[in-house]
């Protein structure tokens, strides 16, 4: 467990210096039975700063934290996961995660808090299931930009970087710049503030069979929604990048996921969908998703590169786990990541048979225009 954190997680890290980056994993169940204690075993690593200033992953020296509520209604769950998007976990002295079992009427919802560090949203529903389930957690996974092929990559200094992350020079350069100056290269962290918006079910069935029938994707149709809705000219996709690495990693904490960032030209709305698919598609091809993890190295081993950072008004997170709600028992799966990326985001999920979008948004910026996105989605799809 004592590793260095690798470019990827240490990202996450350093955003959390300035304000907590956590990953909130939220189960709900009609008939309730969420255990009320952590079950045997249930172990997480904390990061904290080891030599020359770069941080490791650690022993917990302090459990977890659990608590049992009651909400007056189901959806108060919103509530509870903003707190805990801004709870301490996962670094130094804090503890390792912090979980709330919350009952309400028609059932019983878990909300866990992990780390965003040693989390994306593919591992931290495993780690959610495997708390509500009380199975193994499973091994810290290697670092991804490691186990990945040359090919997700577009810089063809790729492997020189990944592999002088480890070096005493890439150390010594953490020592001389200091967490201030390397956090600074980052977007300011602020707490999220979330909003819910859902769809009825006959809405949601037009808006999955429209994306389908017209060859887009959900994520681009919501893309192109929030340009009509609010001019947005960019957004960015979160991508995981685990489908490249073979053979594929066990269930467990661990960090493949990364960005790549679209511009929204005008144009009809499901022709300009089918474009955002088809563009997004050619970035991650090109190379666009495996040189988003490369900022830290360069920053270290180049002096004097500046950070290639985006500013992005949106990020949509292609959540796995919208397509699974109703199955395993629970009702709902799903991932909330701390607004970190420099704007909102939305992130799509299914409740009962409900097609359901979560904006989150930094407090301190413009808020989520979600309302006006779900209106022109609802619209595109007449």
């Amino acid at each position: 467990m004592m590793r260095l954190l690798s470019p990827n997680e240490a990202k996450f890290w350093l955003l959390d210096q300035v304000a907590p980056t956590n990953s909130v994993v939220v189960l709900q169940r009609a008939e309730g039975g969420f255990p009320l204690q952590a079950p045997p075993g249930f172990d997480l690593p904390v990061a904290r700063l080891g030599r020359r200033a770069r941080p490791r992953w650690t022993a917990a020296t302090r459990p977890g934290v659990m608590a049992r509520i009651t909400l007056a209604a189901e959806a108060d769950w919103v509530g509870v996961a903003e707190d805990l998007l801004d709870a301490r976990i996962g670094t130094d002295d804090n503890p390792p995660w912090q979980a709330v079992v919350a009952d309400h009427p028609g059932g019983q919802t878990l909300l866990l808090a992990v780390s965003h560090a040693l989390t994306d949203y593919r591992t931290a529903l495993a780690i959610g299931r495997a708390f509500a389930e009380g199975t193994p957690v499973g091994d810290l996974a290697p670092a991804c930009e490691e186990l990945l092929p040359d090919r997700v990559f577009a810089d063809a200094e790729a492997g020189d970087l990944i592999e002088g992350w480890w070096s005493d020079r890439a150390g010594a350069r953490w020592e001389a710049l200091g967490l201030q100056r390397l956090t600074a290269i980052l977007p300011p962290a602020s707490r999220t503030r979330l909003t819910l918006h859902r769809y009825d079910e006959a809405e949601t069935a037009r808006i999955l069979e429209r994306c389908e029938a017209e060859g887009a994707s959900l994520n681009s149709a919501l893309a192109i929604a929030l340009r009509d809705a609010s001019g947005t000219d960019a957004c960015a996709f979160s991508v995981d990048l685990s489908r490249f690495i073979r053979p594929a990693l066990p269930p467990g904490p661990g960090m493949a996921i990364s960005h790549v960032y679209a511009d929204l030209a005008p144009g009809e709305f499901w022709e300009s969908a089918r474009d955002n698919r088809a563009i997004v598609f050619d970035w991650i091809e090109g190379g666009e998703a495996g040189d988003s993890l490369l900022i830290l190295p360069r920053l270290l081993q180049r002096p004097g590169t500046p950070p290639a950072w985006r500013r992005s008004g949106l990020t949509i997170t292609g959540a796995p786990t919208w397509r699974a709600a109703g199955e395993d028992g629970y009702e709902l799966q799903l991932v909330l990541s701390a607004a970190r990326a420099g704007g909102g985001v939305v992130i799509p999920t299914l409740w009962r048979g409900q097609l359901q979008l979560l904006g989150c948004s930094p407090e301190d910026d413009v808020a989520m225009p979600l309302a006006s996105l779900a209106a022109a989605l609802l619209r595109a799809c007449d």
